[in-house]
């Protein structure tokens, strides 16, 4: 091992743990000032209350990419409408790392509704499609 802590081969190859790496990751992340404070658009997806802790987790999504998202609860407890899937957002937050699982995700503090999105829109149009066919049921 050298000075840092680090695993040390015959060629001086620095051979870092899990943690260490994704550590690392977290620690850069941190260090970029756009990520701290940050606002993205997108449509949400996926969403869950955590009844035990009052968490709100979702995917926010465009046509070309996602992200996971995570509203703490007392950020979430703010809110005056209720966040559901199909939603137009504006989510703001910061970028952070959960290095137990090495994935990155939106830190949300604040959300704008922004309209109904397409998957949303579509589901409706086929839901009143099945409704005047005589097709209904709990949606």
């Amino acid at each position: 091992m050298n000075e840092n802590g680090f695993e040390v081969t015959m060629r001086e190859e620095r051979i870092l743990s899990v943690s260490q790496i994704n550590n690392f990751i977290k620690n850069v992340v941190e260090q970029i000032p756009l990520l701290e404070s940050i606002s993205v658009k997108g449509e949400i997806s996926n969403c869950t209350i955590h009844r035990a802790s009052g968490h709100i987790y979702f995917t926010l999504k465009d046509e070309g990419s996602l992200i996971k998202a995570v509203m703490f609860k007392g950020y979430a407890d703010k809110l005056d409408f209720r966040l559901e899937n199909g939603m137009k957002v504006v989510c703001h937050g910061k970028i952070n790392v959960f290095v137990r699982d090495g994935q990155y995700s939106l830190y949300v503090d604040s959300v704008k509704a922004d309209g109904i999105g397409s998957l949303y829109e579509a589901f409706e149009k086929l839901k009143k499609k099945l409704e005047y066919m005589g097709k209904t049921g709990t949606w």
